[in-house]
């Protein structure tokens, strides 16, 4: 068996895809395969622009994000002084000396396992004390990637449902189309 050139296979492709001028197309078929393509279209345009829009957001929201925190959460030396238990972790409470000498004192909530008088790893900011260090590059990057992959899932699946209501629409046509005919050859006359 000869295997087929290549220009063969387009040419069976974009028969399979309606773009030929069979007779037995109908107006419907051409309709459907007019406004998939328009759609199709449509998202490779859009979907690329409102991807670059999200990301640019994101990246940029995230970066004034690591700035900010940089500037306002630093590292402290603090002694845990009491632990109480709770049903979403345990609530410490640590004191620490601030740069101008005086004790300051602040809770957070942990998982972590932790006993009075351990030195924990946390910051201070202006939102209190926490675990969790100022953010960093590698987090404002995933989290642009992240933003965009969902632009794009969610911009690829309105098209797709548009194009199923569309698909709907047209096979009820076709239906009807199919109803109409096979009535018309019932009423024929056959015989003599």
């Amino acid at each position: 068996m000869k295997p087929r050139s290549f220009w063969t296979r387009v040419n069976r492709l974009r028969r399979g895809w309606g773009l030929d001028r069979n007779d037995l197309r109908r107006d419907v078929d051409r309709a459907q395969m007019f406004y998939g393509l328009l759609l199709l279209v449509l998202f490779i345009v859009a979907a690329p622009l409102l991807c670059a829009h999200t990301v640019g957001s994101v990246y940029r929201s995230g970066v004034q994000a690591e700035r900010y925190e940089a500037a306002t959460r630093h590292r402290i030396d603090a002694t845990v002084v009491n632990i109480k238990g709770r049903h979403t972790g345990r609530e410490v409470t640590v004191i620490w000396v601030g740069p101008d000498g005086t004790v300051r004192s602040g809770h957070y909530t942990t998982w972590r396992g932790v006993s009075p008088g351990d030195h924990p790893k946390v910051w201070a900011g202006p939102g209190g004390v926490g675990e969790d260090p100022p953010r960093s590059h590698a987090r404002t990057i995933s989290d642009a990637a992240a933003t965009g992959a969902t632009t794009a899932g969610t911009a690829g699946l309105v098209a797709a449902g548009a194009y199923l209501l569309l698909r709907r629409h047209c096979d009820k046509r076709r239906y009807r189309m199919w109803d109409e005919a096979w009535a018309r050859f019932d009423r024929r006359r056959i015989g003599p």
